[in-house]
């Protein structure tokens, strides 16, 4: 039997781990040909001794102090990423976080490859471009957020032309804070997750829910919707991950546990081929599914990026940027958890009143208004 040759970009993640699990329990049917990291290369060392991976990637030029990485091909900066993968590949995870990867993303999505994608802030920058170009080589992008990946199942079911899409969101650690204490909010509380173990970012992302706010502009581009097709609502829980809502009154929703191995195996099992560790789905243990609607009051990114989400074009891009940007000033310290959101709106005011939305955005074009951000950014 043919293996699967697989490249994971960002094998030291979280997505990693669970990509890599699966490899582990499956050894027969995957050779792992390629993994890459950011610069935790003694973690990417030991990943490639026990999966015999032959080229490695390490993004930050640093000094290496274990003695046999000569034995491998070391690629030594993400410029170069692109050469790990080659005509034998079969799959590719895409789990670089952040924009670091944008240029990459651009050149896989012409490589008429299988791509795995756990990146929103790629596709979210390039917008409908990113389609165009797979569709042309032939690439199948499948989503491994558990909200989309559920979404990509659901569509696949011929159930006729659907309504809109609703995907669910936990609500982060401040579901029932009071709002009065959101000013004092410290960054271990904002990095302290009820449900999913992740990393700052991400976990901050989920906080001030401007994940759910790039989720949605996501989903839009993903699944070529309108703006009045998606929305989101907070379920606790996290059983429910999507729906889709049908003209005539039906709802269909796809449901499992919290654990990302389920929608990473969907890229190579079908549902019945994936032994999983974790018990079937028993709904009898939840008497209770919760749902509510999102406060924007308490969640201020959903309001946010539903009108950045109508702006299109270089806004959805600036958003995340300066996303970014004030995420790492929180974690630094240097401004509060409530600033997030609300700088980010200010600043993007600011942008677009000293520059052009173009509405069809090439990479240039986002590159230079990133630039733009990273020269005039207000933190007041």
């Amino acid at each position: 039997m043919k293996k699967t040759n697989l490249i994971i970009y960002g094998a030291t993640g979280s997505i990693g781990k669970s990509v890599l699990s699966i490899v582990r329990s499956n050894r027969e049917k995957f050779n792992v040909q390629g993994i890459t990291c950011n610069n935790n290369y003694k973690k990417l060392i030991k990943i490639a001794k026990e999966f015999d991976v032959k080229k490695l990637g390490i993004n930050k030029q640093i000094k290496c102090t274990v003695n046999d990485i000569n034995k491998y091909t070391v690629y030594e900066d993400i410029d170069s990423f692109s050469k790990i993968y080659d005509s034998k590949t079969d799959v590719i995870i895409f789990a670089i976080s952040g924009l670091a990867g944008l240029d990459l993303f651009h050149k896989l999505c012409k490589s008429g490859k299988k791509i795995g994608m756990a990146n929103k802030e790629c596709i979210i920058s390039i917008g409908k471009n990113f389609r165009k170009e797979a569709k042309k080589s032939g690439c199948t992008i499948v989503p491994l957020d558990s909200e989309h990946n559920s979404i990509f199942h659901l569509l696949n079911n011929d159930y006729g032309v659907f309504e809109s899409i609703t995907i669910t969101a936990s609500g982060g650690p401040f579901r029932k804070l009071p709002l009065r204490s959101f000013n004092n909010i410290s960054i271990k509380q904002a990095t302290s997750h009820p449900i999913w173990k992740m990393g700052k970012k991400i976990s901050i992302d989920s906080a001030t829910m401007v994940n759910k706010a790039l989720e949605i502009i996501e989903a839009k581009y993903l699944f070529d919707l309108e703006d009045d097709q998606i929305d989101a609502i907070i379920h606790p829980q996290a059983i429910v991950h999507s729906m889709v809502n049908y003209k005539n009154g039906i709802t269909t929703a796809l449901l499992n546990k919290p654990d990302m191995r389920i929608p990473i195996s969907s890229l190579f099992f079908k549902f019945n081929g994936y032994l999983n560790q974790t018990k079937q789905l028993n709904l009898l243990e939840y008497s209770k599914l919760e749902f509510y609607p999102i406060n924007t009051s308490r969640y201020p990114a959903i309001k946010l990026g539903k009108e950045v989400m109508k702006m299109g074009g270089l806004a959805p891009n600036a958003f995340n940027y300066l996303n970014e940007i004030l995420v790492k000033n929180f974690l630094n310290g240097t401004i509060k958890f409530t600033d997030i959101v609300r700088l980010n709106e200010i600043n993007l005011e600011e942008i677009f009143n000293k520059n052009s939305n173009i509405m069809k955005p090439k990479l240039n074009d986002i590159k230079n208004i990133n630039y733009w951000i990273d020269n005039n950014i207000s933190f007041g």
